[in-house]
Protein backbone atom coordinates (compact mmCIF):
# COMPACT_ATOMS: atom_id res chain seq x y z
CA UNK A 1 0.00 0.00 0.00
CA UNK A 2 2.68 2.56 1.01
CA UNK A 3 6.02 2.33 -0.75
CA UNK A 4 7.90 5.44 0.39
CA UNK A 5 7.33 6.63 3.95
CA UNK A 6 8.56 9.88 5.52
CA UNK A 7 8.73 10.25 9.29
CA UNK A 8 9.83 13.38 11.10
CA UNK A 9 11.63 13.16 14.43
CA UNK A 10 12.82 15.40 17.20
CA UNK A 11 13.74 14.55 20.78
CA UNK A 12 10.14 14.16 22.00
CA UNK A 13 8.65 10.83 23.06
CA UNK A 14 5.90 11.44 20.51
CA UNK A 15 8.40 11.60 17.67
CA UNK A 16 10.07 8.38 18.76
CA UNK A 17 6.65 6.71 18.90
CA UNK A 18 6.06 7.97 15.34
CA UNK A 19 9.42 6.49 14.30
CA UNK A 20 8.48 3.10 15.79
CA UNK A 21 5.14 3.20 13.97
CA UNK A 22 6.79 4.15 10.66
CA UNK A 23 9.33 1.34 11.07
CA UNK A 24 6.51 -1.15 11.69
CA UNK A 25 4.64 0.01 8.58
CA UNK A 26 7.81 -0.04 6.47
CA UNK A 27 8.56 -3.59 7.63
CA UNK A 28 5.07 -4.89 6.93
CA UNK A 29 4.75 -3.12 3.57
CA UNK A 30 8.35 -3.53 2.39
CA UNK A 31 8.52 0.25 2.07
CA UNK A 32 11.44 2.60 1.82
CA UNK A 33 11.77 4.84 4.88
CA UNK A 34 13.10 8.38 5.10
CA UNK A 35 13.59 9.96 8.50
CA UNK A 36 13.74 13.75 8.60
CA UNK A 37 15.52 15.71 11.30
CA UNK A 38 14.55 19.34 10.76
CA UNK A 39 16.31 22.01 12.77
CA UNK A 40 16.40 25.75 12.47
CA UNK A 41 19.35 28.10 12.60
CA UNK A 42 17.09 31.03 11.83
CA UNK A 43 18.32 33.95 13.88
CA UNK A 44 15.21 36.09 13.54
CA UNK A 45 15.90 37.62 16.94
CA UNK A 46 19.44 38.72 16.05
CA UNK A 47 18.33 42.16 14.83
CA UNK A 48 17.15 43.12 18.31
CA UNK A 49 20.20 41.91 20.21
CA UNK A 50 23.74 42.82 19.24
CA UNK A 51 25.93 39.72 19.27
CA UNK A 52 29.51 38.92 18.44
CA UNK A 53 30.02 36.79 15.33
CA UNK A 54 31.85 34.19 17.43
CA UNK A 55 28.76 33.82 19.63
CA UNK A 56 26.53 33.40 16.58
CA UNK A 57 28.93 30.86 15.08
CA UNK A 58 29.00 28.89 18.35
CA UNK A 59 25.21 28.88 18.48
CA UNK A 60 24.89 27.69 14.89
CA UNK A 61 27.48 24.96 15.46
CA UNK A 62 25.67 23.81 18.62
CA UNK A 63 22.30 23.62 16.85
CA UNK A 64 23.78 21.70 13.92
CA UNK A 65 25.71 19.42 16.28
CA UNK A 66 22.60 18.55 18.26
CA UNK A 67 20.71 17.78 15.04
CA UNK A 68 23.60 15.56 13.91
CA UNK A 69 23.58 13.68 17.23
CA UNK A 70 19.84 13.08 16.86
CA UNK A 71 20.29 11.92 13.26
CA UNK A 72 23.00 9.48 14.40
CA UNK A 73 20.77 8.12 17.19
CA UNK A 74 17.92 7.66 14.74
CA UNK A 75 20.17 5.88 12.23
CA UNK A 76 21.30 3.49 14.98
CA UNK A 77 17.66 2.81 15.98
CA UNK A 78 16.47 1.82 12.50
CA UNK A 79 16.59 -1.92 11.85
CA UNK A 80 19.37 -2.70 9.38
CA UNK A 81 17.10 -4.78 7.14
CA UNK A 82 15.04 -1.72 6.20
CA UNK A 83 15.86 0.42 3.19
CA UNK A 84 16.16 3.71 5.11
CA UNK A 85 17.85 7.07 4.97
CA UNK A 86 18.18 9.84 7.53
CA UNK A 87 17.96 13.40 6.25
CA UNK A 88 18.89 16.62 8.03
CA UNK A 89 17.35 19.91 6.93
CA UNK A 90 17.95 23.41 8.24
CA UNK A 91 14.53 25.02 8.08
CA UNK A 92 11.09 25.38 9.56
CA UNK A 93 10.08 21.85 10.63
CA UNK A 94 6.56 21.84 9.18
CA UNK A 95 7.61 23.35 5.86
CA UNK A 96 10.64 21.05 5.68
CA UNK A 97 8.40 18.00 6.13
CA UNK A 98 5.96 19.22 3.47
CA UNK A 99 8.78 20.02 1.03
CA UNK A 100 10.46 16.64 1.57
CA UNK A 101 7.17 14.79 1.11
CA UNK A 102 6.89 16.33 -2.36
CA UNK A 103 10.54 16.25 -3.45
CA UNK A 104 11.07 12.72 -2.12
CA UNK A 105 7.94 11.31 -3.72
CA UNK A 106 6.66 10.06 -0.37
CA UNK A 107 3.21 8.50 -0.20
CA UNK A 108 2.80 8.64 3.60
CA UNK A 109 3.99 11.13 6.22
CA UNK A 110 4.18 10.02 9.86
CA UNK A 111 4.48 12.57 12.66
CA UNK A 112 4.05 12.53 16.41
CA UNK A 113 1.63 14.82 18.16
CA UNK A 114 1.92 16.38 21.57
CA UNK A 115 -1.89 16.75 21.62
CA UNK A 116 -1.89 20.36 22.71
CA UNK A 117 -5.30 20.93 21.19
CA UNK A 118 -6.59 23.55 18.79
CA UNK A 119 -6.42 26.53 21.17
CA UNK A 120 -2.81 25.91 22.15
CA UNK A 121 -1.85 25.15 18.55
CA UNK A 122 -3.12 28.57 17.53
CA UNK A 123 -0.83 30.22 20.06
CA UNK A 124 2.23 27.99 19.89
CA UNK A 125 1.98 26.56 16.41
CA UNK A 126 1.92 22.87 15.74
CA UNK A 127 4.04 20.96 13.30
CA UNK A 128 1.64 18.03 13.10
CA UNK A 129 -1.32 20.38 12.66
CA UNK A 130 0.38 22.23 9.80
CA UNK A 131 1.50 19.02 8.10
CA UNK A 132 -1.95 17.47 8.41
CA UNK A 133 -3.67 20.46 6.84
CA UNK A 134 -1.20 21.13 4.03
CA UNK A 135 0.12 17.72 2.99
CA UNK A 136 -0.69 16.38 -0.46
CA UNK A 137 -0.31 12.80 0.78
CA UNK A 138 -1.87 10.89 3.69
CA UNK A 139 -0.61 11.82 7.15
CA UNK A 140 -0.51 9.47 10.13
CA UNK A 141 -0.42 11.32 13.43
CA UNK A 142 0.85 9.16 16.28
CA UNK A 143 -0.31 9.92 19.80
CA UNK A 144 1.17 8.51 22.98
CA UNK A 145 -1.89 8.01 25.21
CA UNK A 146 0.07 7.42 28.44
CA UNK A 147 1.85 10.78 28.12
CA UNK A 148 -1.33 12.61 27.13
CA UNK A 149 -3.25 11.06 30.02
CA UNK A 150 -0.55 12.04 32.53
CA UNK A 151 -0.55 15.63 31.25
CA UNK A 152 -4.32 15.94 31.46
CA UNK A 153 -4.35 14.52 35.00
CA UNK A 154 -1.68 16.86 36.36
CA UNK A 155 -2.88 20.02 38.12
CA UNK A 156 -2.25 23.23 36.24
Amino acid sequence: MFTNILVAVDRSEHAWAALREAVDIARSEGSALSVLVAYSTNLFWIASAPMYQATVDEYLAAVHGEAQRLADEVADAIPKELHAQVLMVDGDPAQSILDQAVSGGHDLVVVGSRARGDATSLLLGSVSHAVLHHSRVPVLIVHVPAIEKAKSASPR
